[in-house]
Protein backbone atom coordinates (compact mmCIF):
# COMPACT_ATOMS: atom_id res chain seq x y z
CA UNK A 1 0.00 0.00 0.00
CA UNK A 2 1.20 3.45 -0.80
CA UNK A 3 1.78 5.81 1.92
CA UNK A 4 -0.06 9.08 1.94
CA UNK A 5 1.66 11.97 0.22
CA UNK A 6 1.42 15.21 3.00
CA UNK A 7 2.14 17.97 0.64
CA UNK A 8 1.31 18.01 -3.54
CA UNK A 9 3.11 20.60 -5.15
CA UNK A 10 0.75 21.57 -8.12
CA UNK A 11 1.83 23.68 -11.02
CA UNK A 12 -0.59 25.21 -13.13
CA UNK A 13 -1.13 26.46 -16.83
CA UNK A 14 -0.97 29.73 -17.24
CA UNK A 15 -4.93 29.85 -17.92
CA UNK A 16 -7.33 27.39 -17.27
CA UNK A 17 -8.72 25.87 -18.93
CA UNK A 18 -6.76 26.93 -22.14
CA UNK A 19 -8.15 23.99 -23.80
CA UNK A 20 -11.77 25.22 -23.92
CA UNK A 21 -11.15 29.00 -24.72
CA UNK A 22 -10.18 30.52 -28.05
CA UNK A 23 -6.28 31.26 -27.97
CA UNK A 24 -4.23 32.32 -30.99
CA UNK A 25 -0.92 30.93 -31.21
CA UNK A 26 1.29 33.78 -30.22
CA UNK A 27 5.17 34.91 -30.11
CA UNK A 28 5.33 35.35 -26.08
CA UNK A 29 7.18 32.21 -24.93
CA UNK A 30 8.93 30.90 -28.14
CA UNK A 31 12.26 31.72 -26.60
CA UNK A 32 11.86 29.47 -23.54
CA UNK A 33 11.55 25.80 -23.64
CA UNK A 34 7.64 25.61 -22.31
CA UNK A 35 4.80 26.99 -24.71
CA UNK A 36 2.47 29.74 -24.44
CA UNK A 37 0.67 28.09 -21.55
CA UNK A 38 4.14 28.14 -19.74
CA UNK A 39 3.59 24.93 -18.14
CA UNK A 40 7.27 24.39 -17.14
CA UNK A 41 7.42 24.43 -13.00
CA UNK A 42 10.11 26.62 -11.11
CA UNK A 43 13.57 25.28 -10.76
CA UNK A 44 12.40 25.17 -7.13
CA UNK A 45 10.39 22.93 -6.79
CA UNK A 46 12.64 19.36 -6.66
CA UNK A 47 14.58 21.35 -3.75
CA UNK A 48 11.43 21.81 -2.06
CA UNK A 49 10.29 17.81 -2.75
CA UNK A 50 13.96 16.64 -2.11
CA UNK A 51 14.66 18.80 1.40
CA UNK A 52 10.85 18.15 2.58
CA UNK A 53 11.36 14.25 2.03
CA UNK A 54 15.10 14.69 3.73
CA UNK A 55 12.62 16.24 6.55
CA UNK A 56 10.60 13.44 6.66
CA UNK A 57 7.80 14.84 5.00
CA UNK A 58 6.34 12.87 1.60
CA UNK A 59 6.41 15.54 -0.78
CA UNK A 60 4.59 15.02 -4.47
CA UNK A 61 5.37 17.03 -7.79
CA UNK A 62 2.54 16.96 -10.32
CA UNK A 63 2.70 19.20 -13.41
CA UNK A 64 -1.10 19.94 -14.36
CA UNK A 65 0.08 22.07 -17.21
CA UNK A 66 1.94 19.28 -18.70
CA UNK A 67 -1.04 16.48 -18.51
CA UNK A 68 -3.81 19.04 -19.72
CA UNK A 69 -1.28 19.70 -22.48
CA UNK A 70 -0.36 16.24 -23.74
CA UNK A 71 -4.20 14.90 -23.48
CA UNK A 72 -7.20 17.08 -24.11
CA UNK A 73 -9.40 13.97 -21.74
CA UNK A 74 -7.35 14.64 -19.14
CA UNK A 75 -9.37 15.88 -16.17
CA UNK A 76 -7.68 17.98 -13.58
CA UNK A 77 -10.98 18.27 -11.43
CA UNK A 78 -11.22 14.73 -11.18
CA UNK A 79 -7.79 14.17 -10.86
CA UNK A 80 -7.30 16.43 -7.80
CA UNK A 81 -10.57 14.76 -5.87
CA UNK A 82 -8.54 11.96 -5.78
CA UNK A 83 -5.75 13.16 -4.23
CA UNK A 84 -5.27 13.74 -0.63
CA UNK A 85 -2.53 15.13 1.07
CA UNK A 86 -2.45 17.14 4.12
CA UNK A 87 -1.67 20.14 2.00
CA UNK A 88 -1.80 21.82 -1.39
CA UNK A 89 1.26 23.64 -2.54
CA UNK A 90 0.85 25.99 -5.45
CA UNK A 91 3.72 28.32 -7.32
CA UNK A 92 3.11 31.71 -8.41
CA UNK A 93 6.33 32.36 -9.58
CA UNK A 94 5.44 34.85 -12.31
CA UNK A 95 2.54 36.72 -13.10
CA UNK A 96 1.32 34.94 -16.08
CA UNK A 97 0.11 32.24 -14.20
CA UNK A 98 -2.10 34.25 -12.08
CA UNK A 99 -5.09 32.72 -13.73
CA UNK A 100 -4.45 29.31 -13.46
CA UNK A 101 -2.54 29.14 -9.86
CA UNK A 102 -5.88 30.82 -8.63
CA UNK A 103 -8.44 28.54 -10.54
CA UNK A 104 -6.24 25.94 -9.02
CA UNK A 105 -6.21 26.79 -5.62
CA UNK A 106 -10.31 27.26 -6.08
CA UNK A 107 -10.58 24.23 -7.04
CA UNK A 108 -8.47 21.98 -4.22
CA UNK A 109 -10.65 24.48 -2.21
CA UNK A 110 -13.74 23.79 -3.73
CA UNK A 111 -13.26 19.48 -3.58
CA UNK A 112 -11.25 19.06 -0.10
CA UNK A 113 -12.81 22.46 1.52
CA UNK A 114 -10.70 21.16 4.72
CA UNK A 115 -7.05 20.54 3.11
CA UNK A 116 -5.03 24.06 2.92
CA UNK A 117 -4.06 25.75 0.32
CA UNK A 118 -0.29 27.31 0.13
CA UNK A 119 1.13 29.68 -2.78
CA UNK A 120 4.65 30.60 -3.05
CA UNK A 121 6.92 32.20 -5.83
CA UNK A 122 8.31 35.63 -6.58
CA UNK A 123 4.69 36.92 -7.71
CA UNK A 124 2.97 35.64 -4.42
CA UNK A 125 5.56 37.14 -2.31
CA UNK A 126 5.00 40.60 -3.40
CA UNK A 127 1.46 40.16 -4.26
CA UNK A 128 0.90 38.56 -0.95
CA UNK A 129 -1.92 40.88 0.96
CA UNK A 130 -3.88 41.45 -2.52
CA UNK A 131 -3.80 37.38 -2.89
CA UNK A 132 -5.48 37.12 0.92
CA UNK A 133 -7.78 39.77 0.47
CA UNK A 134 -9.03 38.76 -2.64
CA UNK A 135 -8.87 35.11 -2.91
CA UNK A 136 -9.96 33.14 0.14
CA UNK A 137 -9.20 29.65 -1.08
CA UNK A 138 -5.77 30.27 -0.12
CA UNK A 139 -5.36 29.83 3.28
CA UNK A 140 -1.04 30.41 3.64
CA UNK A 141 1.46 32.03 1.31
CA UNK A 142 5.29 31.56 1.96
CA UNK A 143 7.13 34.45 0.87
CA UNK A 144 10.58 34.46 -0.48
CA UNK A 145 13.23 32.69 -2.91
CA UNK A 146 14.14 30.13 -0.43
CA UNK A 147 11.19 28.85 1.28
CA UNK A 148 12.56 25.11 1.84
CA UNK A 149 13.15 25.80 5.61
CA UNK A 150 9.64 27.85 6.39
CA UNK A 151 7.84 25.55 4.44
CA UNK A 152 9.04 22.18 6.43
CA UNK A 153 7.64 24.21 9.69
CA UNK A 154 4.46 25.11 8.18
CA UNK A 155 4.06 21.36 7.32
CA UNK A 156 4.83 20.04 10.66
CA UNK A 157 2.25 23.08 12.28
CA UNK A 158 -0.07 21.76 9.60
CA UNK A 159 0.30 17.89 10.14
CA UNK A 160 0.76 17.98 13.84
CA UNK A 161 0.38 21.61 15.31
CA UNK A 162 3.88 21.28 17.19
CA UNK A 163 4.56 24.93 17.08
CA UNK A 164 2.97 28.31 17.38
CA UNK A 165 2.04 29.65 13.75
CA UNK A 166 3.81 32.64 14.57
CA UNK A 167 7.02 31.82 14.46
CA UNK A 168 7.48 30.36 11.21
CA UNK A 169 9.47 32.73 9.23
CA UNK A 170 8.50 34.05 5.77
CA UNK A 171 4.54 33.16 6.29
CA UNK A 172 1.38 35.12 5.50
CA UNK A 173 -1.95 33.57 6.98
CA UNK A 174 -5.23 34.31 8.31
CA UNK A 175 -5.31 34.52 12.24
CA UNK A 176 -8.08 33.11 14.10
CA UNK A 177 -9.79 36.11 13.84
CA UNK A 178 -9.88 36.07 10.31
CA UNK A 179 -7.21 38.83 9.68
CA UNK A 180 -3.98 38.85 7.79
CA UNK A 181 -0.60 38.21 9.40
CA UNK A 182 2.53 38.21 8.30
CA UNK A 183 5.73 37.15 9.96
CA UNK A 184 9.23 38.73 9.16
CA UNK A 185 10.52 38.21 5.94
CA UNK A 186 14.05 36.47 7.49
CA UNK A 187 14.98 33.14 5.59
CA UNK A 188 17.07 34.43 3.00
CA UNK A 189 20.12 32.15 3.30
CA UNK A 190 23.66 32.43 2.20
CA UNK A 191 24.86 29.12 2.77
CA UNK A 192 23.25 27.10 -0.02
CA UNK A 193 24.92 23.66 1.00
CA UNK A 194 21.26 22.69 2.69
CA UNK A 195 19.97 22.11 -1.20
CA UNK A 196 20.30 17.96 -1.93
CA UNK A 197 20.36 15.75 -5.21
CA UNK A 198 16.86 16.92 -6.63
CA UNK A 199 17.67 14.57 -9.80
CA UNK A 200 17.35 11.60 -7.45
CA UNK A 201 14.63 12.88 -5.56
CA UNK A 202 12.53 12.98 -9.38
CA UNK A 203 13.89 10.06 -9.67
CA UNK A 204 12.51 8.32 -6.90
CA UNK A 205 9.14 10.27 -6.82
CA UNK A 206 8.75 8.94 -10.27
CA UNK A 207 8.90 5.12 -9.32
CA UNK A 208 7.14 6.07 -6.16
CA UNK A 209 3.73 6.93 -7.73
CA UNK A 210 4.59 5.12 -11.11
CA UNK A 211 4.03 8.63 -12.73
CA UNK A 212 6.67 10.08 -15.01
CA UNK A 213 3.81 11.93 -16.70
CA UNK A 214 3.78 14.37 -13.75
CA UNK A 215 6.93 15.06 -13.38
CA UNK A 216 8.16 16.32 -16.94
CA UNK A 217 9.16 20.14 -17.18
CA UNK A 218 7.44 20.55 -20.47
CA UNK A 219 5.48 19.27 -23.07
CA UNK A 220 7.70 17.69 -25.68
CA UNK A 221 10.62 16.93 -22.66
CA UNK A 222 10.32 12.87 -23.06
CA UNK A 223 11.58 13.31 -26.84
CA UNK A 224 14.21 16.35 -25.44
CA UNK A 225 14.72 15.81 -22.11
CA UNK A 226 17.08 19.09 -21.20
CA UNK A 227 18.08 19.17 -17.68
CA UNK A 228 19.35 22.39 -15.26
CA UNK A 229 22.08 23.53 -12.37
CA UNK A 230 21.22 26.35 -10.75
CA UNK A 231 24.41 28.16 -9.48
CA UNK A 232 22.69 30.83 -7.35
CA UNK A 233 19.71 32.07 -5.51
CA UNK A 234 19.72 36.33 -6.08
CA UNK A 235 21.62 38.40 -8.61
CA UNK A 236 24.00 40.93 -9.38
CA UNK A 237 22.25 42.82 -12.00
CA UNK A 238 19.31 45.45 -12.01
CA UNK A 239 17.77 44.65 -15.25
CA UNK A 240 14.57 47.19 -15.48
CA UNK A 241 11.92 44.49 -16.48
CA UNK A 242 12.74 41.50 -14.17
CA UNK A 243 11.28 40.83 -11.02
CA UNK A 244 14.12 39.12 -9.87
CA UNK A 245 16.29 42.19 -10.59
CA UNK A 246 18.98 43.08 -7.41
CA UNK A 247 16.78 45.82 -6.08
CA UNK A 248 13.79 43.57 -6.03
CA UNK A 249 15.48 40.66 -4.15
CA UNK A 250 16.78 43.48 -1.60
CA UNK A 251 13.15 45.44 -1.12
CA UNK A 252 10.89 42.59 -1.56
CA UNK A 253 12.15 39.13 -1.07
CA UNK A 254 14.54 39.96 1.60
CA UNK A 255 17.82 38.80 -0.05
CA UNK A 256 19.80 41.52 -0.09
CA UNK A 257 23.37 40.03 -1.82
CA UNK A 258 23.96 36.70 -4.25
CA UNK A 259 24.13 33.17 -2.63
CA UNK A 260 26.03 30.48 -4.73
CA UNK A 261 25.71 26.80 -4.86
CA UNK A 262 29.27 25.39 -3.96
CA UNK A 263 31.19 24.24 -6.83
CA UNK A 264 31.00 20.77 -5.97
CA UNK A 265 27.40 20.76 -5.69
CA UNK A 266 27.43 22.15 -9.11
CA UNK A 267 29.83 19.23 -10.22
CA UNK A 268 27.94 16.57 -8.68
CA UNK A 269 24.87 17.92 -10.99
CA UNK A 270 26.74 17.51 -13.86
CA UNK A 271 27.62 13.92 -12.73
CA UNK A 272 24.22 12.51 -11.71
CA UNK A 273 23.02 14.31 -15.26
CA UNK A 274 25.35 12.49 -17.53
CA UNK A 275 24.40 9.29 -16.05
CA UNK A 276 20.83 9.66 -16.49
CA UNK A 277 20.94 11.47 -19.93
CA UNK A 278 22.67 12.52 -22.79
CA UNK A 279 20.42 15.42 -23.23
CA UNK A 280 21.86 18.96 -22.77
CA UNK A 281 22.39 20.89 -19.40
CA UNK A 282 21.45 24.29 -19.06
CA UNK A 283 23.71 26.67 -16.20
CA UNK A 284 21.19 28.69 -14.83
CA UNK A 285 23.06 32.10 -13.58
CA UNK A 286 26.24 33.67 -15.20
CA UNK A 287 29.36 32.04 -13.59
CA UNK A 288 31.54 35.21 -13.40
CA UNK A 289 29.23 36.68 -11.15
CA UNK A 290 30.84 34.88 -8.26
CA UNK A 291 33.85 36.18 -9.16
CA UNK A 292 36.69 34.97 -11.01
CA UNK A 293 38.14 32.72 -8.39
CA UNK A 294 34.41 30.78 -8.35
CA UNK A 295 34.06 30.50 -11.89
CA UNK A 296 36.98 29.13 -12.44
CA UNK A 297 35.83 26.35 -9.84
CA UNK A 298 33.09 25.37 -10.78
CA UNK A 299 35.04 24.90 -14.59
CA UNK A 300 37.40 22.78 -13.31
CA UNK A 301 34.74 20.56 -10.93
CA UNK A 302 32.70 20.11 -14.49
CA UNK A 303 36.21 18.93 -15.60
CA UNK A 304 36.54 16.37 -13.40
CA UNK A 305 32.62 15.01 -14.30
CA UNK A 306 33.88 14.90 -18.21
CA UNK A 307 30.21 15.45 -19.14
CA UNK A 308 29.84 14.40 -23.04
CA UNK A 309 26.81 16.55 -23.05
CA UNK A 310 26.55 19.89 -24.94
CA UNK A 311 27.10 22.53 -21.19
CA UNK A 312 25.14 25.25 -21.97
CA UNK A 313 26.84 28.81 -19.80
CA UNK A 314 24.85 32.26 -20.06
CA UNK A 315 26.09 35.60 -19.65
CA UNK A 316 24.78 39.18 -18.26
CA UNK A 317 27.13 40.61 -20.09
CA UNK A 318 30.23 40.51 -21.70
CA UNK A 319 33.11 37.98 -20.25
CA UNK A 320 37.02 38.58 -20.61
CA UNK A 321 38.79 36.28 -23.05
CA UNK A 322 40.37 33.92 -20.55
CA UNK A 323 36.97 33.02 -19.67
CA UNK A 324 36.01 31.05 -22.96
CA UNK A 325 39.65 29.65 -22.95
CA UNK A 326 38.60 27.61 -19.44
CA UNK A 327 35.78 26.51 -20.60
CA UNK A 328 37.43 25.34 -23.42
CA UNK A 329 39.97 23.46 -21.15
CA UNK A 330 37.14 21.96 -19.34
CA UNK A 331 34.01 21.22 -21.31
CA UNK A 332 34.35 18.94 -24.47
CA UNK A 333 30.66 20.48 -25.48
CA UNK A 334 29.63 23.89 -24.60
CA UNK A 335 27.18 26.56 -26.34
CA UNK A 336 26.47 29.88 -24.91
CA UNK A 337 23.45 32.47 -24.75
CA UNK A 338 23.49 36.23 -23.86
CA UNK A 339 20.57 39.31 -24.13
CA UNK A 340 21.86 42.30 -25.66
CA UNK A 341 18.50 43.11 -25.99
CA UNK A 342 18.90 45.74 -29.04
CA UNK A 343 21.48 46.47 -31.02
CA UNK A 344 21.04 50.48 -29.80
CA UNK A 345 23.92 50.55 -27.38
CA UNK A 346 21.76 53.91 -25.57
CA UNK A 347 18.58 52.23 -25.22
CA UNK A 348 20.56 49.20 -23.95
CA UNK A 349 22.13 50.94 -21.27
CA UNK A 350 18.66 52.08 -20.21
CA UNK A 351 17.38 48.18 -20.25
CA UNK A 352 20.35 46.22 -18.63
CA UNK A 353 23.99 46.47 -17.45
CA UNK A 354 25.62 48.80 -20.08
CA UNK A 355 28.07 47.08 -22.89
CA UNK A 356 29.20 47.89 -26.28
CA UNK A 357 28.51 46.23 -29.26
CA UNK A 358 32.33 46.14 -29.53
CA UNK A 359 32.37 43.99 -26.37
CA UNK A 360 29.72 41.77 -27.39
CA UNK A 361 31.02 41.02 -30.52
CA UNK A 362 34.24 40.39 -29.36
CA UNK A 363 32.92 37.68 -26.78
CA UNK A 364 31.42 36.24 -29.75
CA UNK A 365 34.36 35.91 -31.74
CA UNK A 366 36.45 34.53 -28.63
CA UNK A 367 33.74 31.93 -27.99
CA UNK A 368 33.25 30.71 -31.03
CA UNK A 369 37.13 30.24 -32.00
CA UNK A 370 37.18 28.54 -28.59
CA UNK A 371 35.10 26.04 -29.95
CA UNK A 372 31.74 26.94 -28.89
CA UNK A 373 28.98 24.58 -30.87
CA UNK A 374 26.04 27.47 -31.00
CA UNK A 375 25.77 30.80 -29.25
CA UNK A 376 22.12 32.29 -29.05
CA UNK A 377 21.50 36.07 -28.88
CA UNK A 378 18.47 37.56 -27.46
CA UNK A 379 16.87 40.45 -28.98
CA UNK A 380 13.83 42.49 -27.47
CA UNK A 381 10.99 44.26 -28.59
CA UNK A 382 8.72 46.83 -26.87
CA UNK A 383 11.79 48.59 -24.64
CA UNK A 384 12.27 51.96 -23.81
CA UNK A 385 13.18 54.68 -26.56
CA UNK A 386 12.81 51.49 -28.87
CA UNK A 387 10.46 52.50 -32.16
CA UNK A 388 9.41 49.96 -35.21
CA UNK A 389 12.53 51.11 -37.25
CA UNK A 390 14.62 50.80 -34.45
CA UNK A 391 13.18 47.37 -34.27
CA UNK A 392 13.96 46.88 -37.63
CA UNK A 393 17.45 48.10 -37.05
CA UNK A 394 18.20 45.52 -34.73
CA UNK A 395 17.16 42.47 -37.17
CA UNK A 396 19.08 44.20 -40.21
CA UNK A 397 22.46 43.96 -36.39
CA UNK A 398 21.40 39.88 -36.76
CA UNK A 399 22.02 39.96 -40.64
CA UNK A 400 25.18 41.62 -39.48
CA UNK A 401 26.28 38.90 -36.53
CA UNK A 402 25.12 36.43 -39.44
CA UNK A 403 27.51 38.04 -42.20
CA UNK A 404 30.36 38.46 -39.72
CA UNK A 405 30.16 34.91 -37.55
CA UNK A 406 28.19 32.35 -39.41
CA UNK A 407 25.82 30.14 -38.46
CA UNK A 408 27.05 29.06 -35.38
CA UNK A 409 25.31 32.29 -34.08
CA UNK A 410 21.83 31.98 -33.25
CA UNK A 411 20.22 35.73 -33.34
CA UNK A 412 16.67 35.35 -32.03
CA UNK A 413 14.35 38.25 -31.16
CA UNK A 414 10.21 38.43 -29.51
CA UNK A 415 8.52 40.85 -27.35
CA UNK A 416 8.74 41.56 -23.72
CA UNK A 417 5.31 39.96 -22.91
CA UNK A 418 3.00 39.67 -21.56
CA UNK A 419 3.51 41.69 -18.41
CA UNK A 420 5.67 43.84 -16.29
CA UNK A 421 6.86 42.28 -12.85
CA UNK A 422 5.28 43.23 -9.63
CA UNK A 423 8.46 45.29 -7.85
CA UNK A 424 10.83 45.52 -11.20
CA UNK A 425 12.46 48.82 -11.45
CA UNK A 426 10.35 49.23 -14.69
CA UNK A 427 7.04 48.73 -12.42
CA UNK A 428 8.40 50.87 -9.56
CA UNK A 429 8.94 53.71 -11.85
CA UNK A 430 7.00 53.07 -15.41
CA UNK A 431 6.39 56.59 -15.82
CA UNK A 432 10.34 57.51 -15.33
CA UNK A 433 11.17 54.94 -18.67
CA UNK A 434 8.12 55.91 -20.96
CA UNK A 435 5.88 53.02 -20.54
CA UNK A 436 2.14 53.78 -19.13
CA UNK A 437 1.10 50.34 -17.36
CA UNK A 438 -2.58 48.92 -18.08
CA UNK A 439 -3.76 46.50 -15.39
CA UNK A 440 -3.21 47.14 -11.76
CA UNK A 441 -4.89 44.41 -9.96
CA UNK A 442 -4.49 40.54 -9.72
CA UNK A 443 -7.85 40.18 -11.39
CA UNK A 444 -7.18 43.11 -13.83
CA UNK A 445 -3.92 40.73 -14.90
CA UNK A 446 -6.15 37.34 -14.78
CA UNK A 447 -9.01 38.91 -16.62
CA UNK A 448 -6.72 39.87 -19.66
CA UNK A 449 -4.89 36.34 -19.66
CA UNK A 450 -8.30 35.11 -21.06
CA UNK A 451 -8.62 37.26 -24.38
CA UNK A 452 -8.18 35.61 -27.73
CA UNK A 453 -5.69 37.89 -29.12
CA UNK A 454 -1.99 38.16 -27.54
CA UNK A 455 -2.21 42.23 -28.10
CA UNK A 456 -4.98 41.98 -25.19
CA UNK A 457 -2.59 40.10 -22.60
CA UNK A 458 -0.20 42.78 -23.00
CA UNK A 459 -0.16 44.73 -19.95
CA UNK A 460 1.91 47.72 -20.93
CA UNK A 461 2.92 50.20 -23.90
CA UNK A 462 5.14 52.59 -24.76
CA UNK A 463 5.62 56.82 -25.75
CA UNK A 464 7.34 54.60 -29.05
CA UNK A 465 4.87 51.73 -28.88
CA UNK A 466 1.21 51.26 -28.44
CA UNK A 467 -0.15 47.43 -27.87
CA UNK A 468 -0.90 46.89 -31.71
CA UNK A 469 2.02 48.35 -32.45
CA UNK A 470 4.11 46.12 -30.97
CA UNK A 471 2.40 43.09 -32.53
CA UNK A 472 2.71 44.06 -35.64
CA UNK A 473 6.68 44.98 -35.34
CA UNK A 474 6.69 41.91 -33.80
CA UNK A 475 5.46 39.59 -37.30
CA UNK A 476 7.56 41.88 -39.49
CA UNK A 477 10.67 41.69 -37.29
CA UNK A 478 10.17 37.51 -36.81
CA UNK A 479 9.27 37.16 -41.03
CA UNK A 480 12.38 39.20 -41.71
CA UNK A 481 14.59 37.02 -39.61
CA UNK A 482 13.10 34.04 -40.95
CA UNK A 483 14.24 35.26 -44.15
CA UNK A 484 18.11 36.42 -43.11
CA UNK A 485 17.98 33.01 -41.86
CA UNK A 486 17.18 31.05 -44.70
CA UNK A 487 19.54 33.53 -46.85
CA UNK A 488 22.61 32.67 -44.67
CA UNK A 489 21.77 28.62 -45.23
CA UNK A 490 21.34 28.74 -40.96
CA UNK A 491 17.57 27.08 -41.69
CA UNK A 492 16.62 24.86 -44.08
CA UNK A 493 14.61 26.48 -47.61
CA UNK A 494 11.29 24.04 -46.45
CA UNK A 495 12.05 25.37 -42.68
CA UNK A 496 12.14 28.78 -43.90
CA UNK A 497 8.79 28.78 -46.05
CA UNK A 498 7.04 26.72 -43.30
CA UNK A 499 7.56 29.38 -40.79
CA UNK A 500 6.85 31.93 -42.88
CA UNK A 501 3.40 30.38 -43.61
CA UNK A 502 3.02 29.83 -39.74
CA UNK A 503 3.83 33.43 -39.18
CA UNK A 504 1.51 34.75 -41.70
CA UNK A 505 -1.67 32.68 -40.88
CA UNK A 506 -1.13 33.46 -37.12
CA UNK A 507 -1.85 37.17 -37.93
CA UNK A 508 -4.72 36.44 -40.54
CA UNK A 509 -6.25 34.24 -37.69
CA UNK A 510 -5.31 37.29 -34.97
CA UNK A 511 -7.52 39.53 -37.66
CA UNK A 512 -10.25 36.58 -37.61
CA UNK A 513 -10.67 36.21 -33.84
CA UNK A 514 -11.19 40.67 -33.67
CA UNK A 515 -13.93 40.93 -35.91
CA UNK A 516 -15.47 37.88 -34.21
CA UNK A 517 -15.57 39.50 -30.95
CA UNK A 518 -17.50 42.17 -32.48
CA UNK A 519 -20.26 40.11 -33.61
CA UNK A 520 -23.29 41.59 -31.94
CA UNK A 521 -25.25 38.54 -32.25
CA UNK A 522 -24.09 36.17 -29.33
CA UNK A 523 -24.94 32.94 -31.56
CA UNK A 524 -23.04 34.17 -34.64
CA UNK A 525 -20.27 35.14 -32.61
CA UNK A 526 -19.59 31.76 -30.70
CA UNK A 527 -19.98 29.67 -34.36
CA UNK A 528 -16.99 32.56 -35.39
CA UNK A 529 -14.94 31.63 -32.39
CA UNK A 530 -15.61 28.05 -32.98
CA UNK A 531 -13.99 28.07 -36.56
CA UNK A 532 -11.51 30.24 -35.35
CA UNK A 533 -10.28 27.88 -32.62
CA UNK A 534 -10.79 25.28 -34.73
CA UNK A 535 -7.89 26.72 -36.93
CA UNK A 536 -5.86 28.25 -33.87
CA UNK A 537 -5.70 24.42 -32.18
CA UNK A 538 -4.19 23.32 -35.07
CA UNK A 539 -1.72 26.11 -35.83
CA UNK A 540 -0.68 25.63 -32.01
CA UNK A 541 0.64 22.48 -32.74
CA UNK A 542 2.05 23.31 -36.27
CA UNK A 543 3.92 26.26 -34.10
CA UNK A 544 5.88 24.17 -32.13
CA UNK A 545 8.62 24.11 -34.71
CA UNK A 546 9.67 26.87 -33.57
CA UNK A 547 11.40 25.36 -30.69
CA UNK A 548 13.96 24.05 -32.88
CA UNK A 549 15.57 26.90 -33.25
CA UNK A 550 16.63 27.39 -28.97
CA UNK A 551 17.33 23.52 -28.88
CA UNK A 552 20.90 22.22 -28.20
CA UNK A 553 22.38 18.83 -29.67
CA UNK A 554 21.69 15.80 -27.70
CA UNK A 555 24.93 13.54 -27.23
CA UNK A 556 24.29 10.29 -27.08
CA UNK A 557 20.79 8.16 -25.24
CA UNK A 558 18.02 10.26 -24.39
CA UNK A 559 18.10 8.32 -21.54
CA UNK A 560 20.67 5.80 -20.11
CA UNK A 561 18.23 3.16 -17.98
CA UNK A 562 21.14 1.68 -16.76
CA UNK A 563 22.47 4.76 -15.03
CA UNK A 564 18.99 5.65 -13.57
CA UNK A 565 18.61 1.94 -11.94
CA UNK A 566 21.67 2.65 -10.46
CA UNK A 567 21.26 6.01 -8.97
CA UNK A 568 17.66 4.40 -7.36
CA UNK A 569 20.03 1.59 -5.71
CA UNK A 570 22.50 3.82 -4.65
CA UNK A 571 20.04 6.41 -2.93
CA UNK A 572 18.07 3.42 -1.93
CA UNK A 573 21.08 1.79 0.03
CA UNK A 574 22.33 5.19 1.37
CA UNK A 575 18.87 6.23 2.79
CA UNK A 576 19.03 2.97 4.61
CA UNK A 577 22.18 3.38 5.74
CA UNK A 578 21.41 6.85 7.18
CA UNK A 579 18.38 5.67 8.85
Amino acid sequence: MLLKDDLVLLHAPSVYDFRKMLRVPSPVADLVPSGPVFEMYPVGFPFMGEYLERHGIRTRIVNLAVRMLENSRFDARRFISHLKPEAFGIDLHWLPHCHGAIEIARLCKELHPEIPVILGGYSATILHRELMEEYPEIDFIVRGDSTEEPLRKLMSFIISENCEISSIPNLVYRSRMGTIAATGLETAPADLSYLGNSYVYMLRSALRHADIRGIRPFKGWWSYPITTSITCRGCSQNCYFCGGAASTMKSCLGRRKVSFRTPDSIGRDIRTIKNITGAPVFIIGDLMQGGRDYAWAVLEEIGKASPRNHIVFELFKPAPVEFFEKIAGNVANFDFEISPQTHDEEIRGQVITPYGNRELENNLEWCLEAGCGKFDVFFMIGLSGQTAESVMDTVDYCDYLLEKFGIRLNPLIGPFAPFVDPCSPLQVSAGEYGFKLLFESVEEHRSALTNPNWRDWLGYETKWLSRQGIVDVTYEALLELNRIKGRHAQISPEYMENMEAILRENIVLLGRADRAMEIGDLKRRRAEMEKVKIEADELMDRSLMVKEEIEWPVSGPRFRYFGILRLLVSSCINRDAAE
